[in-house]
């Protein structure tokens, strides 16, 4: 027995300095070698990763695409105002908000939306006063595009969060810090810069690139002071919004402030002096207001849809991309170039923006609906307004922010 296996070991050691005077295994183009008892993994197409890649960051894309609609939507809007000498804002928000009404209502009609199209009863008196004051954020937007340039009237919105947070800590005592608000007050003074008041600036140069040759500095200021009375109406659209969470399907939420966009329209067509109903004067401005409402509701709905697949932080910072398209706008459609006293008021008010943004998206990642109800409402409720469940989850407009 011994004998046996001490044979065995010597034929095994002979084996062993036998194999290692082989040559390795001959692994050409095409062959494979059999010493290799795994395989490697095959590596994944680039289709794969393209379509992996788009799965990770299409609701950003949507995000993205919803604010270049919006800042075309706006421009639209100037186009069609001519600096005071064109359309009324009332007329515009008529036409525009009636075809988002339709095709908001004949989408959900068309996929049998819950709750459509008063929503649950819980939150109808938040729905209208989101509407409510989503309509003065979208009109003061409207009115000051007659005296002011793109960019200036869209960088005034960036003010609506602030201020929402600001409400918010009040009514439903979300975290409001003393960063919060200095950031809101340096915003206020970039709000300064931008109007030039002409007791401030009596020395600045009137031929300036960024003023209308038609906008006086009144009229500049009245077009500031209108488009601050929009940031109220858009910071209690926001609040609502806030308010009412998830309990309401995004869509309806849009339906409202349409429907109150229109009545109000019409309302002060017939009531308010000098504000006539009348008609689109030629092609160009039927064309403008068809181009106009499509854009709005474009917006609205990839803004809807970007909320069922981006929930990080990220939704919320890219939006401020909107203020790159205005000015690329005013540059290339308009010919205006913001001076140093508009660049450092912009900078001022979306810095301050950026920041209450990002102070306020640090609370927890998952948002679930307020309600008075669950167990859960006074630890939900600590998350901050800025995050993007909840400043996109209803859908306050892109620029104007309601």
């Amino acid at each position: 027995m011994a004998v046996h296996e001490r044979g065995s070991r010597k034929d095994s050691m002979t084996e062993t300095r036998r194999s290692s005077f082989l040559p390795p295994p001959f692994t050409g183009p095409g062959l494979q070698s059999h010493s290799s008892s795994s395989p490697s993994p095959p590596t994944p197409p680039v289709s794969s990763k393209l379509q992996r890649l788009w799965v990770k960051d299409k609701g950003l894309v949507w995000i993205l695409l919803s604010q270049a609609f919006g800042v075309l939507m706006n421009g639209t809007t100037r186009a069609l105002e001519e600096n005071g000498k064109g359309m009324d804002p009332f007329q515009i928000l008529l036409a525009r908000m009636s075809l988002t009404l339709l095709l908001a209502s004949g989408y959900m009609w068309y996929k049998n939306t819950p709750d459509f199209p008063l929503g649950k009863p819980e939150v109808r008196g938040l729905l209208m006063a989101r509407g409510f004051g989503g309509f003065f954020g979208v009109f003061g937007m409207y009115y000051s595009l007659q005296y002011l340039p793109l960019a200036e009237a869209t960088v005034i919105t960036f003010l609506a969060p602030g201020l929402a947070c600001w409400a918010c800590s009040i009514l439903i005592h979300e975290p409001f810090g003393r960063l919060e608000k200095f950031a809101c007050l340096v915003s206020l003074l970039g709000v300064v810069l931008i109007a030039r008041p002409s007791t401030i600036f009596a020395a600045s140069n009137s031929g300036n690139s960024t003023v209308d040759d038609d906008a006086t500095p009144s009229q500049r200021l009245k077009g500031t002071g209108v488009g601050l009375v929009g940031v109220l109406g858009a910071a209690s659209a926001y609040t609502t919004i806030r308010w009412i969470g998830k309990r309401a399907h995004p869509l309806i939420s849009v339906n409202y402030f349409a429907a109150w966009c229109t009545l109000i329209s019409v309302i002060a067509q017939f009531t308010i002096p000098g504000v006539t109903f009348s008609l689109p004067a030629d092609l160009r401005q039927w064309g403008l207001l068809v181009f106009l409402g499509v854009c709005g509701f474009a917006m609205q709905f990839l803004l809807a849809a970007a909320l069922s697949y981006e929930k990080s932080s990220r939704a919320t910072n890219i939006a401020y991309m909107q203020m790159i398209f205005a000015i690329a706008f005013d540059k290339i459609v308009f010919g205006h170039s913001p001076d140093l006293t508009s660049i450092a008021g912009s900078s001022l008010i979306l810095g301050s923006a950026l920041c209450v943004a990002t102070m306020a998206s640090t609370g927890k990642p998952d948002y679930k609906a307020l309600d008075d109800a669950s167990p859960e409402h006074h630890d939900q409720s600590r998350q901050g307004l800025m995050t993007a469940d909840v400043e996109l989850a209803n859908v306050p407009e892109g620029p104007e922010r309601c």
